[in-house]
């Protein structure tokens, strides 16, 4: 299943050691991300260290694992889904469009708790929830 993963979701899977971050390593899973996830990751590093309480070693590492199995695809791949992401988007937040975008151009789902992809119909939406139902998590 492809699925495009929003940033909250692997945030969620850094900071916290459950089942978001054992269903990111879920094999069956293609994982992507827009190129600029990367550089979201490290403005907010210390957050995340703080939150997950791990050394920055130990974040490295983990972070190191779940790179492993997202694919970070270049803005140039997707940019001309770009208009119609932020049509779809009620209320277009910084980079939302880029993974709606990304999603609509590899023709797979989005996994993301952010409401306003529930408000598009373009492609799929999941949440955490309803990928831990569905692939047997919970």
């Amino acid at each position: 299943m492809q699925l495009v993963v929003d940033t909250n979701v692997v945030f969620s899977a850094l900071i916290a050691d459950g089942k978001t971050r054992e269903s990111l390593l879920y094999p069956s899973f293609d994982l992507y991300v827009p190129e600029h996830f990367f550089q979201e990751l490290d403005d907010n590093r210390s957050t995340v260290e703080e939150k997950t309480g791990l050394s920055e070693s130990e974040l490295n590492l983990l972070t190191s694992i779940l790179f492993e199995r997202i694919h970070a695809t270049p803005r140039e791949e997707f940019k001309d889904e770009i208009p119609r992401a932020r049509e779809a988007l009620s209320e277009d937040e910084p980079g939302d469009s880029a993974f709606l975008a990304l999603a609509i151009h590899l023709d797979a789902a989005v996994w993301s708790d952010d409401q306003d992809f529930r408000k598009q119909d373009v492609v799929q939406t999941y949440t955490t929830e309803e990928i831990l139902e569905r692939h047997g998590f919970i």
